[in-house]
């Protein structure tokens, strides 16, 4: 029988991004949340307003779903 493979320990976590360092932190009044730099907007996920993707192809108008 051979020998099971072994996985190795996981090491110190990395340092943080020195991107995510801004600070920004979500507009909403009491809200802490920071923001990522990837978050245009000025509030987090929950103040923001939700958006719908338009959605391509065309609908079904005969009752069918």
């Amino acid at each position: 029988m051979t020998d099971a493979t072994r996985g190795t320990r996981p090491g110190a976590l990395p340092p943080p991004s020195e991107k995510g360092s801004e600070g920004r932190v979500c507009e909403f009044p009491g809200c802490e949340t920071k923001l990522s730099v990837y978050n245009r907007s000025h509030l987090c996920w929950q103040h923001d307003d939700v958006v719908f993707p338009s959605l391509r192809g065309k609908r079904r108008g005969d009752g069918r779903s």
